[in-house]
């Protein structure tokens, strides 16, 4: 798949068609539907609060998340669990399950991320992204394997390439890392309880409620920032082929969209709202971010 967002016009009117409206359930009335939706660990938050704005707009319909790291959440899809969505925080774990015939149709773009620096507030002195390679330092990153690894190792190259980082940046700053983790959330926790003194994020991690208290955001060059975006694809195997369509046309809706932007996503160009995100700083939505690779 092709990091240009994938969602036509038609596409988003043929899933936006009902987004949200009860009276077009699947199930009668009494009957309860099971929406089993699998979604990367950064989409926590946001996710949690659309899941429950759905079920209120669709008596009958439970959303049950499963929250981990999109790797983890690829490997039991292939292993034969059952779900009827998949949100991983990258195109690539997507593709795959499209590629293994898992899929219902192709995956359809509807958020963006960027990274973040966060630095424990039981962390003496004024940092900013390069005390990520100061000696001494104890860093916290996502595995490699993980979207939010892979992101973060991308952005580290990138910050070679920055005025005022030694060509080495990335080598120090894997010197300093005392712990790899498997999901973003591990990595913003840690910071957060002073486990270590930094770590790489995606922005949403940095501004939720439960961490944002116990960090301090690092500023990172915006050019060698790295985009990270979320696709939805719904499985061939689920049991809720309409409900899953009817969960996707709101994710890409006003209100689902509106909900991405207040938990710090982007909203993807093109779908029903743009919203700037009222936890940013000042013209951080539009500091223009690069692409991996």
């Amino acid at each position: 798949m092709s990091p240009v967002f994938a969602l036509g016009a038609a596409a988003a009117m043929l899933l936006l068609g009902g987004a949200g409206c009860s009276s077009a359930a699947s199930a009668g009335e009494g009957d309860r539907v099971e929406l089993v939706v699998f979604a990367a660990a950064s989409l926590t938050d946001a996710f949690r609060e659309i899941a429950a704005d759905f079920e209120a707009a669709n008596p009958g319909v439970e959303v049950v998340l499963n929250l981990a790291g999109s790797q983890r959440l690829r490997a039991q899809l292939e292993h034969g669990a059952k779900a009827d969505l998949f949100a991983p925080a990258d195109g690539e774990h997507a593709d795959a399950i499209v590629a293994a015939g898992l899929s219902r149709g192709e995956p359809v773009d509807f958020a963006l991320n960027r990274l973040a620096v966060i630095v424990s507030r039981t962390t003496e002195g004024s940092r900013d992204a390069r005390s990520l390679g100061d000696a001494g330092m104890r860093v916290v990153l996502a595995h490699a394997a993980v979207p939010v690894g892979r992101y973060t190792r991308d952005m580290l190259a990138n910050l070679e390439s920055e005025p005022g980082f030694p060509q080495d940046f990335a080598e120090r700053v894997t010197a300093n890392v005392v712990s790899e983790e498997p999901n973003v959330r591990r990595v913003a926790q840690k910071v957060a309880l002073g486990d270590a003194d930094m770590g790489v994020v995606y922005h949403t991690d940095a501004v939720s409620p439960d961490i944002s208290p116990s960090v301090r955001v690092a500023p990172v060059p915006a050019k060698a920032n790295v985009a990270a975006r979320y696709p939805v694809v719904r499985l061939k195997d689920g049991r809720e082929p309409e409900a899953a369509s009817r969960f996707v046309g709101y994710l890409l809706s006003g209100p689902g969209q509106g909900t991405l932007a207040r938990h710090g996503f982007v909203p993807v160009p093109g779908t029903a709202v743009k919203v700037r995100s009222t936890e940013a700083a000042p013209g951080e939505l539009s500091s223009p971010i690069s692409s991996p690779g």
